[in-house]
């Protein structure tokens, strides 16, 4: 889908919209996979180890989770309205797919941090 869009403002939505599923798969993605790596490992002494390792930046993300989550909003508003910019201008291409995964990746976002203030 990106290789399509030659437009500038198709290309500044799809960057939008890759930046917003990257903030999501960094926040979300990291301890998911530290997570898994714990499991597999299965010895009490790696969930240590691995627990001490990210702690620190599970206390970054903790502390600048609103400030996360205003750049993904930003960053989503910013890749809709250059969609509908993009598409103003007679390049169609369909179902904005990109759009899509990061407005489900902002409200993922919104719904973890929610849960983990609430």
């Amino acid at each position: 889908m990106l290789q399509h869009n030659t437009a500038k403002a198709g290309q500044r939505a799809h960057a939008a919209h890759a930046a917003v599923v990257a903030l999501h798969a960094l926040c979300c993605g990291l301890p998911i996979v530290a997570l898994m790596a714990t499991a597999v490992s299965g010895a009490t002494s790696g969930v240590v180890l691995l627990a001490q390792r990210f702690a620190p930046i599970h206390r970054f993300l903790h502390a600048h989770e609103l400030w996360i989550l205003a750049v993904s909003a930003a960053l989503v508003v910013s890749g809709g309205a250059f969609e509908v910019l993009s598409r103003r201008g007679g390049h169609q291409h369909g179902f904005p797919l990109m759009f899509a995964i990061s407005v489900c990746c902002f409200f993922a976002n919104a719904a973890i941090i929610a849960i983990h203030r609430g």
